[in-house]
Formats: structure tokens, sequence, C-alpha cells
């Protein structure tokens, strides 16, 4: 089939017109105009150029500025929206047209945030525009079908222009704006059926990937099958150490590149199997865990709204972000660079810390405050964020569905880690059968207490261990979400609201998340000064809250197993009924969900954790829940999320 190329013109001139006088200062003026509003439509697809005059280039600047200052100009912003299923290969020019007298050397570019640079640096191409005489490449790339992409362009003159820039004196600079697109008819994106219009949502620099059963990561074809949630095998992507590296479709992408690894959660609607309406502690029904009814679906779909057993619920997780679906960090966030348990304890806020893969050690002792910093800052433009507690949710009723680890209505619990190093993506050789001791002195002296746990190859192995493959996963198999049951204590965005009405940033001026808001129980026995203190605020170095849709809010209560607080799909107050037993003296909470733990959070435990720790024996599991207070602990860690 024929290559097929558009070129869209953007009718965007700048001028620069530059004039020293004689006198003792030097006069710069500029100037702009925009005509035309481009669309071009194809058999296959339409592209759309947009011109927002509102967001277009502001030179107003009357003399050579920084490139400091340059950033604070209003860029021209051109959106392109490619709305067929085909791939789009484009390219943003600036092409110089004939009249211009200044050197390009003079003139600087920067197309969204990517590097600063001298026009005349630039890749030169062919001119598409009448009275072009030269033609620079400002970006190029790859639009993924039915997405659309913002490209922002500022251009400005150098600062370090002077009066002995004698070569820009009076000089005048012309040029317009192009996009050039094309495509191949005949390679459209690969879409899967069942789901309905939710398949994954791919942008520039998440790349994506097929992972081998030896853990060997290769690019993925995306007008093939590389993905088939029917077959419960979940579509990956990764982030790339060096993102200037270039692979080619097929081609072994090596472990030493890969920063992240994430996973697609599509946007499904679920049938409501329990109201989760439990104001207090009974017995737990064994019968309780089964098949969760699930249909994929697209946000053009209207969303369903159920509210009791048996009606149906597009999972909020979804319809809080409006979304497709989400890619969720395929495991627990490390930290980069640790060669030992202590080193990736760092209760600090540094995005270069950040990374999400197999066989590294877990970021803990880490405020919720500051573990949502370095989520929210990890990657702005695919809307990055720490883990909702709604979402952890989404994660586990799809892996308890026909397309996580369910067949004909039987589902294999997800393997707990209990690597004590903290180590992601591990798997105990023996499932726990008995619960946690709290103290794990009767574990350490009597490991049939609740099963051995550690770091040797006879009691926990890697993801990749041929004869543990997939167990620990969502699905059963390695395309799956890790460390979902053990591991760590994962810290999630959810949290109680004060008997007032307001935020909460934890118990006490001691233990609490590093959020501005009110203590729960604001006396302080370990901090005479601070036993009055009733708030954390920016004074005492606390960090806002962020927009609400970025963490669950949960009503007040002064006990931990009002469990009827629940929000639907968040797979805390449908575990139920709950009970309370004692094991090895300690009194636990459990849900009727594998007898996983079940305790909701408090006045004295306001946020949400999940999965439990490595060493909590039959207790830790997919389902698993706790409060705690949001200090940081090297018990607990976080993980990442996307919403594209």
């Amino acid at each position: 089939m024929k290559k097929k190329s558009i070129a869209v013109t953007v009718i965007l001139l700048v001028m620069v017109v530059i004039i020293f006088s004689i006198g003792t200062y030097a006069y710069w003026r500029f100037g702009k105009t925009q005509e035309n509003h481009n669309t071009l439509a194809t058999e296959c697809f339409d592209l759309s150029f947009s011109e927002d005059v509102h967001s277009g280039i502001n030179l107003i600047h009357a003399y050579p500025i920084t490139d400091e200052e340059a950033m604070d100009l209003k860029p021209y912003v051109a959106h392109i929206t490619n709305k067929c299923s085909n791939e789009l290969d484009y390219q943003m020019n600036l092409e110089i047209l004939k009249d211009t007298t200044l050197k390009e050397e003079y003139v600087k570019v920067r197309v969204n945030e990517e590097e600063i640079q001298e026009l005349n640096t630039l890749s030169p191409t062919e001119t598409l525009i009448k009275n072009a005489t030269k033609s620079y490449i400002l970006k190029e790339g790859k639009i993924e079908g039915s997405s659309t992409i913002d490209l922002n362009l500022r251009i400005w003159l150098k600062g370090s222009l002077t009066m002995e820039d004698t070569e820009a004196m009076s000089k005048e600079f012309y040029s317009k704006v192009s996009i050039y697109g094309s495509y191949n008819n005949y390679r459209g994106k690969y879409t899967e059926d069942i789901l309905n219009g939710a398949d994954p949502v791919l942008k520039d620099g998440l790349i994506p990937v097929t992972i081998n059963d030896d853990g060997s990561v290769y690019k993925a074809d995306t007008t093939t099958e590389w993905y088939s949630y029917k077959e419960k095998q979940w579509a990956n992507a990764v982030i790339l150490e060096n993102e200037e590296i270039e692979y080619q479709n097929g081609e072994e992408i090596p472990e030493s590149n890969i920063e992240s690894y994430f996973v697609w959660i599509p946007r499904y609607r679920y049938q409501i199997f329990n109201d989760g309406l439990y104001y207090e502690l009974s017995s737990i029904n064994n019968n309780a865990p089964q098949e969760i009814k699930i249909e994929f679906e697209s946000k053009e779909k209207r969303a369903s709204d159920g509210v009791r057993k048996g009606q149906w619920l597009t999972h909020p997780a979804f319809t809080s972000f409006d979304v497709n679906g989400l890619w969720v960090g395929k495991f627990e966030t490390g930290y980069k660079g640790a060669t030992q348990v202590k080193d990736a304890e760092q209760n600090i806020e540094a995005i270069n810390k950040v990374e999400i893969k197999p066989n590294v050690y877990s970021w803990r002792n880490i405020q919720v405050a500051n573990a949502h910093l370095n989520s929210f800052n990890y990657k702005r433009e695919y809307d990055s964020h720490m883990m909702k507690n709604t979402e952890w949710g989404a994660v586990a009723y799809l892996s308890h569905s026909q397309y996580g680890t369910c067949t004909d209505g039987v589902c294999q619990e997800v393997y707990v880690n209990n690597n004590s190093d903290f180590i992601t993506g591990y798997v105990a050789v023996n499932q726990p059968t008995t619960g946690h001791t709290g103290s794990n002195i009767s574990c350490k002296t009597t490991p049939e207490a609740c099963n051995e746990y550690g770091t040797t190859s006879d009691v926990t192995r890697p993801w990749t261990d041929e004869s543990m493959l997939g167990l620990a996963s969502t699905t059963g198999n390695i395309s799956g979400v890790y460390d979902m049951a053990g591991g760590s204590w994962e810290y999630v965005m959810g949290v109680m609201i004060s008997k007032d009405g307001k935020l909460v940033s934890g118990h006490n001026s001691t233990y609490n998340s590093n959020f501005i808001g009110v203590f729960t129980e604001p006396q302080d026995d370990s901090n005479v000064a601070n036993q009055s203190k009733k708030e954390w605020t920016e004074a005492d170095g606390g960090s806002p809250y962020p927009n609400n849709k970025y963490y669950d809010i949960y009503s007040y209560s002064d006990n931990d197993f009002k469990y009827q607080r629940r929000i639907l799909g968040d797979a805390t107050g449908e575990m139920g009924p709950f009970m309370s037993i004692e094991r090895n003296v300690l009194i636990r909470k459990i849900s009727s969900w594998n007898d996983d733990e079940a305790w909701f959070i408090s006045n004295k435990y306001p946020w949400i954790t999940r999965g439990d720790g490595f060493a909590w024996g039959s207790e830790m599991g997919l389902f698993a829940f706790l409060a705690y207070n949001g200090r940081a602990d090297h018990n607990y860690t976080f993980r990442i999320v996307l919403a594209l």
C-alpha cells in the first residue's frame, strides 16, 4: 500500500525587527500575525491543527532576553488531533522567509520542555512554504491513534546580544511554522474488542513492551496483538533511563535502560457484590470471596452509577480522572541507587531517585506528603500521582475477575512477597497459614507460627523464578502487577477528615503525614513543647494538599471497625463481614476475603495503607488494609500511577 503524506502549513508569521540607534540604548521591536484555521481530512483520519490566538507567541519584550525570562513568555500552542486509529508521524518546522536579514544564530527556540536551542543548530529540512529559503526541524515524533498532543513553541532573541553585535543591527527576521504528517493507512493500532475502547493510551516516552517469562523486555509493535485481557495478558509499558535511545519494534530493551515499569488497568464497570455497610464486628463468611463481574467501557459511554448490591458501577478510580484507564506501577516504588536496605529509607522529595523495577529496594520510611510529591512531580506530562485507595481497589477487583486470577469462577489468591529486605517482585515459596505475631519473635524462633520469611532462595524467590512464575502477580502470569500482597505496607492517598470536617495531617505533631492539616489527637506526650499544638502548618514545613481528585476522603470515626464509611470500589467495606480474633496473644481484625487484615481508619490512625508487610503471615493479601498516622516508617512505601 502506498504511504500517504500530508502537509499542514500553520500560518504563523513571526517578524523580529532589530534596530540599534546611535545613542546609548538598543531598541528592539517584535511583531507577529496569524491567519486562517487549518484542517485537513483524509480517508483514514482527520488531522486538525487549531490556532488559539490567545495562546499565541507573546513577543512583548523590546530587547534581547535571557533564557529564564523567555520561559515566562506565553507560548504559541498547537493542538494536533489524530482522529483515526492509525499512528501518525509528525514533524514541526520553523521556516525562514526570504526577506529575513537576521542570522539564525541570534534566535533561540524551545518546544514544550525540551532543550533550549539556537535556531541554526537545529537539523535542516526541506521547505514546505512558498517564499521560504530555509527550514529547521523544531520537533518530530508520533501521535497514537485517537489522541491529541500539544506543541508549545517559544521563540526569542538571545540575551547575550549587545551594541557590539553590529551584524544584528537593523535586521529583520520573518518565519512561519509548518506541520508535516504522514501515516500508513494499512497499519492501524491494535485494539481488543472486549475493551470497548478502553485500550492502552500511550504518549511519547512511554514505551509499549512485551515481557518474556525470563523477564526480558521487548518493544511492542502496537499494530499487532501485544496484549490480550481475554487471555489475562495485561498491557505493559516502560519509561527509559535514557530516552534518547530509540528501539525498533521487537528489539530487546536492556534492563539497565529501564527506569520504570507500568501496567494498564482498562476502564471498567463492575457489578456490586456487597453493599459494604458494616457497622460492627461479627463473624467472617468464608464463602464471600467470588469472581467479580466486570465489563470494560470507554469514557465515551455514560458511567454506571449503581449504589447497592446487584447494580453496576463504573469504577470511581476512572471517573475521578475521566480517563479510559490507568497505568499502575508494576512494582512498589524503589529508591534508585540503593545497595542495601537502609539506603532506601529516605524521607525526602527527590524525583530523580524514583525507579519502579523488580529486584530493587522498596523506598520506605517516607511521610505521605513526601511520597505524594515524589509521585506527583515524577512525570507531570503523564499526570503521575501517588496511588489512591480507590485505585488500589480497581487493580484488586480486576485481578479477582475472569481477566485476572479467576477461571470458571475459581480464583487464585495472589502469592505474597515475604522478602525481609523489602526487595520488589519477590514471592514466598510457601504461603503463610497463620497470622502475624506483632513482634515477630515467635516467627523467628518458631517459623511455623507464621511461616518462614527471609532472603534466602529456599523461602523467597524473584519474580522470574520458573517454579513460582506469575504466582505473586495480579494475573497469575508475568504481565500483571506485583507486590500487592506483602512486601512493604503501602501508603495510599486515602484519609479520614476530622470530626468537624477539616483535612487531617495525622495523629499529632510527632506522628503525621507532613500535609498541612489538623491533628486527630493533638496530645503529644513525647514533645512537651507541642502538647497544645492542634494542627500542622506551612510554618512547620508542611505541604498543602493537592487537588481533591488526587485523594479519597472518608468520614470521621473514633472506631476502627466502622466499615460502612467505605467508598464502593475501594476494596475495604465490600470485603466484609469482619471479625476480631486472637492470634498469638494479639487481637487482630480480619475480613471475609482470605482472612486478610482489616483495620479501618479512625481518629488515631487516619491514613489508609494496603497489602500488609512481608511478615504478617496469612493476614497479608491483595485485600488487606490497615490504618496508620502518615508518618515515616521503615515498613511503609508507596506506588505511582499515571492518568493519561
